[in-house]
């Protein structure tokens, strides 16, 4: 019997019980999965190999998927793992190849109805790369209003924040397209008062972005855009390469933040497609906390009705600001704990409670759970299990 014919493709499995002689495989349901899945503990207790394991599933199942992986060494698993016949679904964005020709813009082809939206998650992207002590309430709202002007255009780029700001001209065309009131009226009676020193940080610190030149040439020079929303819709495999190692940290953060923006901005575009015919779409977040802003993983719940599902990895929960902490343990379907530290173990176990103490938490084995699956939107009591890799899922 071949693996294909004996997987069932309405459950991702990842693990197996643990109790007493008992070893059944079990997973996940996939419209559970579109609830979220959130994976925590410590390096090299076995996050990866279920990311993997669930990833190996979506290949063979021909499921569409996208992967962020920005150490590179996950991804280059990945690709020895898909067969041939999936090869042509395989949409390589490599952030790391100077020679890429590939590209994509987040300011195109934002619905009206989520433009401001989208425009906050901007914002808190510059924010969290530029740091809050160079942060103003001028330059954000300069900025805002910036962005929501190119969000209007039929066709505008990064490289139009400098234009916008200083060659009347040109803001004078960006001007006929404005849909809102309030970014026209900014225009027209308060811009003018601003001096050239309000306008030079916003400058500064677009220029000083624009200036790396792998972002660049992915968010400006290339023109051989990608449809992300034709990568949804089409079951493709969608990896990106965002190796902090080749990229550098900051760099490596803000592409994968506007590009998980730009997914969202494209999941959202489904509007158009009754909802029972929406393909599910996953996309894999490792070491998530440096991609995710307030905004995105507010958009994460909201995503679900269009079909897409996200599962989120990372070691540490201090990693996370208490806002987006509270929103990933609040909407999040499915959580599943590794080993972890002293403080994450205290607050595991009193998500997990009374069930589990702390100290299971800080003793466990590597590559084994504890979790609160997510069963038919129901969430059951939280038990234990053992992880399983792909080679233990093809003897079985």
């Amino acid at each position: 019997m071949s693996m294909k014919t004996f997987l069932d493709p309405y459950i991702s499995y990842f693990a197996q019980v643990d109790y007493r002689d008992q070893n059944d495989l079990f997973g996940i349901y996939q419209h559970d999965r579109l609830l979220g899945m959130y994976l925590l503990g410590k390096t090299g207790s076995g996050k990866t190999n279920v990311m993997k394991t669930l990833i190996y599933q979506d290949i063979i199942h021909s499921r569409g998927f996208c992967l962020f992986d920005i150490n590179g060494d996950l991804l280059k698993e990945v690709l020895v793992l898909i067969p041939e016949y999936r090869t042509k679904d395989i949409v390589l964005l490599d952030a790391t190849n100077p020679t890429t020709e590939i590209g994509y813009n987040p300011l195109k082809k934002v619905s009206f109805q989520k433009r401001a939206l989208i425009a906050s998650s901007i914002l808190e992207t510059f924010q969290k790369l530029w740091g809050q002590q160079s942060w103003g309430l001028k330059l954000e709202y300069i900025l805002r209003n910036v962005i929501l002007t190119l969000l209007d255009q039929p066709k505008a780029d990064f490289s139009d924040i400098p234009k916008l700001l200083l060659e009347p001209n040109f803001q004078k065309d960006c001007l006929k397209n404005i849909i809102n009131k309030n970014v026209v009226r900014f225009w027209q009676l308060e811009f003018p008062k601003y001096s050239k020193t309000d306008i030079l940080p916003v400058l500064n610190k677009v220029g000083s972005f624009l200036s790396i030149p792998m972002i660049n040439k992915i968010l400006v020079e290339n023109k051989k855009q990608i449809s992300l929303r034709t990568i949804i819709d089409s079951n493709k495999i969608f990896l990106v390469n965002l190796s902090k190692g080749s990229l550098g940290t900051d760099g490596a953060h803000l592409l994968g933040s506007l590009l998980l923006t730009s997914l969202s901005s494209a999941g959202f575009s489904r509007i158009n497609i009754e909802e029972n015919k929406r393909i599910p779409f996953y996309i894999y977040l490792d070491e998530f906390q440096n991609y995710t802003t307030a905004s995105l993983t507010n958009m994460f719940s909201e995503l679900r009705k269009f079909k897409i599902g996200f599962i989120l990895a990372h070691q540490y929960l201090h990693q996370l600001q208490t806002d987006i902490k509270n929103a990933v343990l609040g909407n999040i379907g499915t959580i599943i704990c590794f080993k972890l530290g002293q403080a994450d173990a205290k607050y595991m176990a009193q998500e997990m409670y009374p069930i589990f103490q702390t100290s299971d938490f800080t003793n466990l084995e590597h590559f084994h759970i504890y979790l609160k699956l997510l069963i038919n939107g129901k969430s059951p009591a939280p038990f234990s299990a053992k992880t399983i890799t792909i080679n233990e899922l093809l003897d079985k």
